[in-house]
């Protein structure tokens, strides 16, 4: 049933990422919470959300441009990193959380090639649209158009649940055959993170951009410190 679930958030979030609504809910930040959420996890969820929305900041649907299909590949980290945590009783650790990444970021250049065979099909029905409303059938180029959601919703209805699927069997199995791996793990999630990071910035394209990251991380940095003091 959870499975089921998260494809029908990661079908949904793929067609609102382009076809349908366009609400920003496909994006990163509003995704991975929304995953966790739906398995049970929403902290986990909330945990990955900042890097994985910093690393695709730049992957923008506009015009004819093709990105990565950063909301396949985010529901499917995302997922994969609350069901690997629960699988572990330790919930999303960074160990955790990078090792669903690595699992499941090659989705996002599989969903980019899913993109390609999606607009191919797209391409027709304009065609077929564009003769019908020749026609003087609009109605019926309605429903062409509306046969054009199905597709992306189906396969990333079905990708997202096997990667999920596949981060929440290897993750949890290397640390517990491994479990030395969970402090290089860990470390790499934050470095990770500042890769990540440093994507965000560098999509940012703005001339000032260096600066305001400058004084948000020292922002960011001297809120940290203060809470671990009163922790």
């Amino acid at each position: 049933m959870r499975y089921l679930l998260l494809g029908a958030l990661a079908g949904f979030a793929a067609v609102e990422r382009k076809g349908f609504l366009q609400a920003m809910l496909s994006r990163p930040i509003a995704l991975a919470p929304l995953a966790g959420l739906a398995l049970g996890d929403l902290r986990g969820g909330l945990f990955v959300a900042p890097p994985l929305e910093l690393l695709w900041l730049g992957a923008v649907n506009l015009g004819a441009a093709l990105p990565v299909h950063e909301s396949l590949a985010t529901a499917a980290i995302a997922a994969g990193a609350v069901l690997a945590g629960q699988a572990l009783g330790t919930g999303v650790t960074a160990a955790v959380a990078l090792g669903a990444v690595l699992v499941c970021a090659p989705l996002a250049l599989v969903g980019r090639g899913a993109d390609r065979l999606v607009e191919a099909e797209n391409e027709r029905l304009v065609a077929r649209a564009e003769a019908e409303l020749a026609c003087h059938h609009p109605r019926a180029a309605v429903r062409l158009n509306l046969l054009g959601l199905p597709l992306p919703f189906l396969l990333s209805a079905l990708l997202a649940p096997l990667g999920a699927a596949a981060a929440a069997a290897v993750v949890p199995g290397l640390l517990r055959s491994s479990p030395g791996l969970a402090g290089g793990l860990g470390a790499g999630w934050w470095a990770f993170a500042g890769l990540a990071t440093a994507g965000g910035v560098r999509a940012l394209r703005a001339r000032r951009a260096g600066a305001l990251f400058g004084v948000a991380a020292a922002v960011t940095l001297a809120v940290g410190l203060v809470a671990r003091g009163a922790a």
